[in-house]
Parts: structure tokens; sequence; C-alpha cells
């Protein structure tokens, strides 16, 4: 199984990345969010294909990867092993999540739940924030408290956030001219789940620079690393390719 794979049309599919303050001078934490959350919205759809790289308690894999997404929250990942063998194939339509386990010849379908998402994929998350970070942005839409300090890196800005009441805390590394996130830490409360995140490689696709390569790793050492020689923004995707039709005679396995 896939061990890691943990957010309305706004702008339109030529809608272009705002701008981000003159040199030197910082945005304050609203506009800050503001503008991150345009760059967010301003992905419609992606298509992604390279190399992936998994390691957990159940081990290490890698593979190659073709993922693709329909804004906000339709997702495709497939992984395939030496010679273009298929190992696992994860649709997820923003309600149902159905995954076909090539190895284990095994089928699974129910709802696209962080529970049942954290089962193929290791992390805690919900369809809509693995569109976001696939994209290289970090959902925020329910920020409170935001404030923006600059960053011992030259050209860069940090901004610290709070959201669902206090429960999640955000930091994140950007840059004030195009609004690009670098790196981010989520921490959930209570329990302190940690959420590493690093985004690299970034090359011009759609409305602005976005990365080639993610790195996500957590407080127990899962790591997932995403590397894409291909990466396509904004352009259409038939609906059916976030539908799995099951191979003859293999029924689903139901998830909770």
């Amino acid at each position: 199984m896939l061990l890691v794979a943990a957010l309305v049309y706004w702008l339109g599919a030529c809608a272009t990345v705002p701008l981000g303050p003159t040199t030197g001078v910082l945005p304050d934490g609203a506009q800050a969010v503001e503008r991150l959350e345009a760059r967010r919205r301003a992905v419609r759809s992606f298509v992604l294909q390279g190399e992936i790289h998994l390691k957990g308690p159940g081990g290490e894999l890698f593979g190659d990867h073709l993922i693709q997404g329909a804004y906000p929250d339709r997702i495709r990942a497939q992984v395939l092993g030496p010679f273009g063998k298929p190992l696992l194939i994860m649709t997820c339509d923003g309600i149902r999540l159905t995954v076909l386990d090539y190895r284990g010849n095994r089928a699974f379908q129910g709802p696209a739940s962080r529970q049942n998402l954290a089962r193929f994929l290791g992390l805690r998350l919900s369809p809509a924030e693995i569109y976001a970070l696939l994209t290289g942005n970090i959902p925020l839409a329910g920020a409170t408290r935001p404030r923006v300090s600059p960053h011992a890196a030259p050209g860069r800005a940090l901004l610290h956030l709070l959201e669902f009441g206090g429960s999640l805390e955000i930091s994140l590394v950007f840059s004030p001219e195009d609004y690009r996130v670098e790196e981010a830490v989520m921490k959930q409360w209570p329990g302190r789940r940690e959420l590493n995140c690093r985004f690299s490689r970034f090359t011009r696709a759609g409305p602005g620079l976005y990365p080639r390569r993610l790195t996500l790793w957590d407080q127990d050492d899962r790591l997932i690393e995403i590397t894409s020689d291909r990466l396509v923004l904004n352009q259409p995707l038939d609906r059916d390719v976030f539908q799995l039709r099951l191979p003859p005679g293999i029924k689903p396995e139901p998830l909770p």
C-alpha cells in the first residue's frame, strides 16, 4: 500500500497570482494570508509525473508516480514499480476513496476521511489539504492571529498563525515577492502531531513559480519525497480520471 501520498471558483483558469509588496516592505498578517490563499486558489488542476520515495514503519519504497488533481479535492495517484509495473492506484472524488493494491490483489472503498486516507497515505490529511500541498501551497482558510516577521534568509518572510480555535499552529517561510511557500511546520493539538513540509526545485508553470519537489515528514519518521520531471497546471482534466474501475473479480473491501 502507498505509505504516504498529512483546501468557489474564484480566479478562473486564466488567473494570475497577485504581485507582492515592494522589496523590503513586509505585508501585514492579513495581507499575507489573503495573497497566499489567492495563489492556492489559482491552481485549478495539475498533472505531476516523476519519482516517489516513501519511508515509514512499514518499510521503504522507491517508484515512479503519476498524480493528477482538480480543485479543490479530486485526486488520482498511481505508483509504478520496476519496469513500469503498477503497484497502486488511488482515486478520490472529494467524497469517496477507492484504492487498488496490485501487490496484494485487493481493493478498498469508502469515505475520503482523514482516517481512511491515513491508512494508505500515512498522514492524517484531508483530500483538500493533500491537493494544496501537491501544488506547493498550505491551506490557510481558517487562519486567526496571523503575524509576519522577517526571516534570516534574504528576501524571505515568516508567517505564524493559528487555525480551528488554536488547535492547529502553522509557521511558514514565504517569498514576499511572489508568495511562493518554501517551508512550513504544522503542529496539531492536542497530542502535538507535527508535519514538516519543504518545497524546492521551483519552475515556472501556469500562474507563477511552483515546486517540482515536495518533501513531507513527521515526528514518527514517516517520509514522502515527490520529485516531478513533468509539472502541468490549469489544463482541463476529464472527470472520469477520478473514477476507478476495478478489474473483474476484485470486490472492494469497505472502509469505515
